[in-house]
């Protein structure tokens, strides 16, 4: 990983825990940081968009090729195999963009599935997602609740 995605990495790192200690305390919350974390998101789409832009005159439909893989891999593997064998570096985040919140939700909930099916409690799976830094439905982290909206 060469510096620029390193900074961009921890950058990323500091707005999501930004964005927790907003939700968390509201009352400590101040416009200016809610305007650092929205700046930062605004600001990592569109360089996203234009990464999409630039990897789409490389002649690869990005998005076909993430949900293909996503057919048979975990979120984390797809990142992984979409470096090592299209040389394209996504963050968790941009993935879940790129594929989008549709598709984000079926891969969710076959994870969820394959890990009830091992007797894995709620309560473990949302450490594990956020241990994972998997993008919380409806809230700033994963909770026992937000995981058992997936049984439905």
């Amino acid at each position: 990983m060469d510096i620029h995605s390193k900074l961009v990495s921890a950058v990323d790192a500091c707005a999501d825990r930004l964005e927790y200690l907003n939700n968390t305390f509201p009352k400590l919350a101040t416009p200016t940081t809610k305007d650092g974390v929205e700046y930062w998101r605004q600001r990592r789409i569109q360089t996203a968009e234009q990464d999409s832009a630039d990897k789409a005159k490389t002649g690869i439909d990005l998005r076909s090729v993430a949900f293909d893989l996503l057919q048979q891999h975990s979120l984390e593997d797809v990142l992984d195999l979409l470096l090592e064998k299209h040389r394209v570096e996504l963050s968790l985040p941009e993935l879940v963009q790129l594929i989008g919140e549709q598709d984000y939700l079926v891969v969710l909930r076959r994870e969820f599935n394959e890990l009830l099916t091992n007797a894995i409690s709620f309560e473990q799976i949302a450490t594990l997602w956020n241990d994972l830094d998997r993008p919380a439905l409806g809230g700033p982290v994963w909770t026992s609740e937000s995981i058992s909206t997936l049984a439905g």
